[in-house]
């Protein structure tokens, strides 16, 4: 694995720094991207509508039932934590015929980064990690979260699922720090995989009923538009103005026109 390693972080020799450099309008953009949510708003199905053949790691969320009619999916069922390595060398190597890549989903891996470290320091299953050892998980995440972000350099859209969870307030003598939901990850892989993508979308149903007809609508959103207690993002041309703070029935194709500086939708409050 070292040699593997060093492959990667090699840099290309070939090529000077002048080379190297190219304005930024000419960069072709590959998607990155964090969507988030708590079970059953759309995640999966969202990420499914990357473009295809896409590779979707499964990571014991078993939630393909809800993509079974989407052509050009292709299902690896993660058992451990040298499923995700080994994944990520078959795309690294550029012989597959994917386009894009989804990890369904981060909170599963941690799970596994936490049950291969015990394994590697020979401690029981649920036993107590020290310090030293949710450093070594937090090390793992981080590493390979950014290998699969990387992938786009190989031309394939990366998307990371990940479960919801809600950060309660701090109260010190001096500050209040309100609330904050993001993705179920410990603090700093949450926090690192937030910076490492293009777009963090948090998936939410929105329910309206209908005063005549009684009826009850349901419609899977995301929101994108920065706001004050969600993890949201997008990255954008500064001079298409801030991007909608919310995304109704979101695909790949309405985020990549958002990022290209189109306004699908109107400023809701939320």
């Amino acid at each position: 694995m070292i040699k593997r390693v060093s492959k990667l972080l090699t840099r290309d020799k070939s090529l000077s720094i002048e080379d190297r450099i190219k304005p930024v309008g000419e960069i072709e953009p590959f998607l990155t991207m964090l969507c988030y949510g708590q079970a059953g708003r759309g995640k999966t199905v969202f990420a499914c509508s990357f473009p295809k053949p896409l590779l979707l790691l499964d990571i014991r969320e078993e939630g393909q039932d809800s993509v079974s009619d989407v052509e050009g999916v292709d299902l690896l069922a993660v058992e451990r934590w040298q499923d995700i390595e080994d994944a990520y060398w078959m795309l690294e190597s550029g012989k597959t015929k994917y386009k894009s890549v989804v990890i369904d989903q981060l909170t599963s891996m941690q799970a596994l980064a936490i049950a291969e470290t015990r394994e590697r320091l020979g401690m029981k299953p649920g036993e107590t990690l020290s310090q030293r050892s949710w450093g070594n998980v937090s090390g793992m995440m981080m590493t390979w979260i950014e290998h699969f972000r990387n992938l786009k350099k190989n031309k394939l859209h990366v998307c990371f699922n990940a479960h919801e969870r809600t950060r309660d307030a701090e109260e010190t003598d001096d500050e209040r720090i309100a609330p904050s939901v993001g993705s179920n990850l410990t603090p700093s892989i949450a926090s690192f995989v937030n910076g490492a993508v293009a777009v963090i979308g948090n998936s939410f149903i929105r329910e309206r009923t209908d005063k005549k007809t009684k009826t009850r609508e349901v419609r899977f959103c995301m929101r994108i538009g920065p706001h004050a207690y969600y993890a949201a993002k997008v990255r954008r041309p500064l001079s298409a103005g801030p991007a909608p703070d919310v995304v109704v029935n979101p695909t790949f194709d309405k985020i990549m026109a958002i990022i290209k500086g189109e306004q699908l939708v109107k400023k809701v409050r939320t």
